[in-house]
């Protein structure tokens, strides 16, 4: 997918187009980065999604950023810090919550997205993996 950034869109527009293409998955932005397989503390979270992304960028600019179901989640994360300096974590829709990610971040956006659309199932559990049961802290 390509996600069009620029400072004069609000977060909740951002995050209403990434989840138009992965709607089990959802942004959320923080206030200060995180390294990769980590969590960021809910302290730093950005709570207003009407505030615009020109708020959270230390130098303001516009563009487009690939985000490809075969991209890593703690790629796609990285690559709009560096692209853009927005600190995102991508959360997973587990049920009536949305997890963290960074127990899983090696997993592709697809990847991620499927096992949202899994925990619809909560008996069903995707071939070929193992349960991770940490997500589930």
């Amino acid at each position: 997918m390509k996600l069009y950034i620029s400072p004069e869109k609000t977060i909740q527009e951002v995050q209403k187009a990434f989840q138009a293409e992965y709607p089990y998955l959802q942004l959320s932005f923080f206030t200060q980065p995180h390294r990769a397989f980590k969590g960021s503390p809910a302290s730093y979270l950005v709570k207003d999604t009407s505030i615009t992304l020109g708020t959270l960028m230390a130098e303001p600019k516009s563009g487009f950023v690939e985000l490809p179901p075969t991209m890593p989640t703690f790629e796609a994360e990285a690559l709009l810090e560096k692209t853009f300096g927005l600190y995102v974590q991508i959360m997973r829709k587990s049920g009536d919550t949305w997890l963290v990610t960074s127990t899983t971040d090696r997993l592709t956006l697809a990847e991620q997205n499927a096992r949202g659309r899994a925990s619809e199932h909560p008996n069903f559990l995707p071939q070929d993996e193992e349960f991770d049961y940490r997500e589930q802290e």
